[in-house]
């Protein structure tokens, strides 16, 4: 199985824990300690965003899995089984660094799991975490070496639960078994390599990027199993192109890495590619001045180096040409796609809006440079409150309709002394109603078979707003046309009713349905949204 590709932002934390470690053994200001603190915040970050995006997988496949059971059975209990293996290697994990916490700090273990990593005092110490995971001199018995063993049944439990003959496509990470060297080049193991005399606030962020790659596992091996669903039954009516790139957020200096496709991909094909920057759309005029990839196994890969980019957001677009299975003419199917160059700054774990909701938990970051977690301290004006959660800071209860905007105050305490700091104003809005549609709609058109595999309404933000709520269909009417007089169908849930399935079963192609009469529930009441038709497929 081929190697783990680390993604830009894996490789940039990794180099600067590298190179953090490297000053601290020069004994350098024990402000580059903070450092730590900010690439830690973004992992744990990244961590909160892809348990969320897991979360989703698991609410659809659990959906597929209410409307048949005996389709969907044996792919959902196995997506579950995948879900109770990851999260049991997680805690295990966490209790590993609550435990390192603990004994280094010297405070009881249900301390160090609400101690932030800021707070920690002895964090640059690196004999007690050595000793704890490594254990003595040439021992090697200490507890790294049951994580690493833990996580290699992880991963042989994770691949059993896809079949044997798909194993070899799937990349779950995790490897523990690579040409490890130390600065000598003498060999060393996963264990020695990662935890051989570095120091606290290095191992706590290791450990936490071990949890982004067991969600990242997790992640695949259940997107697995959701794609088999329909596997066996899946006609193509239709090949698109695709772009599918490793992030669009990037650092000064990071590679923009993407993958483009024809979907469904014949690994005997040799596609090519043109493409051309700074348009969002392709144009047959573009290929004079435009760039050609050729590619191979049905894809074709682009690679943008970022180093001499300004940090802004960069568009392009092209177009992949296959050839027809006659193999006479290349089929050609355009594409378009964007990613931010950002800069490396000491601010990237900072939570930054302009806008908080109503009736919601809006969360934010605050810091201030050379200014200690513990010292800050902070007001909201205006209404609402500032709480503590396990997720990190939330501004909560803000109710107020009359209130048009709010104002963060911070301040350092040291003592008797109280200094300002700043303060931003945000301004205060209703979350804007959803758009309704249903999946796999397209240009107002679906197919039927679509929408009978997935009869239920969506609730989707507006792409603008940078938040995540699920608003619920409460109610909708569905118009019908049957024997030349128009029926309203009623229902109270998001799904359609028996009655709207049977009509849309036997209804002829280019049927219009007719949504109207919506209501959903929002943050503080129920609202009603816009009508919206479809027309059949």
């Amino acid at each position: 199985m081929a190697g783990f590709k680390e993604t830009p932002r894996q490789k940039m934390i990794g180099m600067m824990y590298l190179v953090l470690t490297a000053l601290l053994a020069l004994n350098v200001s024990k402000e580059i300690l903070d450092a730590f603190i900010i690439v830690n915040d973004s992992v744990e970050k990244t961590s909160e965003n892809f348990s969320a995006k897991i979360a989703t997988l698991h609410d659809d496949f659990g959906m597929q899995y209410q409307m048949n059971k005996e389709k969907v059975g044996p792919f959902y209990h196995k997506s579950e089984e995948a879900k109770d293996l990851s999260q049991d290697l997680i805690n295990y994990i966490d209790s590993v660094k609550f435990v390192l916490i603990a004994r280094v700090d010297k405070i009881p273990v249900d301390s160090a799991k609400v101690t932030n990593l800021a707070d920690i005092k002895a964090k640059d110490n690196y004999n007690d975490p050595t000793s704890y995971l490594i254990g003595g001199e040439g021992m090697k018995n200490g507890e790294g070496y049951t994580m690493m063993n833990k996580i290699n049944e992880y991963k042989v439990q994770m691949l059993e639960l896809i079949p044997e003959a798909e194993r070899e496509i799937l990349n779950i990470g995790l490897e523990t078994d690579g040409d490890y060297r130390n600065t000598s080049k003498q060999k060393q193991d996963w264990v020695e390599y990662n935890f051989y005399h570095t120091i606290l606030a290095a191992d706590v962020t290791i450990f936490n990027k071990i949890v982004n790659e067991v969600r990242n596992a997790e992640y695949d091996v259940v997107s697995h199993l959701y794609q088999g669903i329909s596997k066996e039954d899946f006609k193509i009516s239709r090949i698109d192109a695709k772009i599918l790139p490793e992030s669009r957020i990037l650092f000064q200096g990071d590679e923009f890495n993407a993958e483009v496709f024809v979907a469904a991909v014949d690994e005997n094909s040799q596609p090519t590619v043109n493409y051309i920057m700074n348009e969002s759309e392709w144009n047959d005029n573009f290929i004079a001045n435009s760039v050609k990839l050729e590619g191979d196994s049905g894809y074709v890969k682009i690679n943008f180096k970022t180093a001499g980019m300004k940090p802004d957001e960069y568009k392009f677009a092209g177009r992949i040409g296959i050839k027809k299975p006659n193999g006479g003419d290349y089929e050609y199917h355009s594409f378009s796609s964007s990613f931010h160059v950002l800069e490396p700054s000491a601010n990237v774990a900072a939570t930054k809006m302009n806008v908080f909701y109503r009736g919601v938990d809006n969360p934010v970051s605050i810091s201030a440079a050379g200014v200690p977690a513990s010292k800050l301290k902070y007001s909201i004006v205006g209404d609402g409150a500032i709480t503590e959660t396990a997720e990190g800071l939330m501004v909560k209860n803000l109710k107020k309709r009359t209130v048009q905007s709010v104002t963060i105050k911070v301040f350092s305490e040291d003592g008797s002394e109280r200094k300002e700091l700043g303060e931003q104003v945000f301004r205060v809005k209703d979350l804007p109603p959803p758009n309704i549609n249903v999946r796999n709609m397209s240009k107002g058109v679906v197919a039927r078979q679509s929408l009978l595999a997935n009869p239920y309404l969506l609730c989707e933000l507006p792409e603008y707003v940078n938040f995540e709520y699920k608003y619920q269909v409460t109610r909708f009417t569905m118009s019908i046309v049957k024997n030349g007089d128009n029926f309203d169908k009623q229902a109270s849930s998001p799904y359609l009713t028996e009655d709207m399935k049977s009509y849309i079963q036997s209804a002829r192609k280019n049927t219009m349905l007719v949504f109207s009469n919506i209501e959903v529930q929002g943050p503080i009441e129920k609202m009603s949204v816009p009508n919206f038709a479809v027309k059949l497929n």
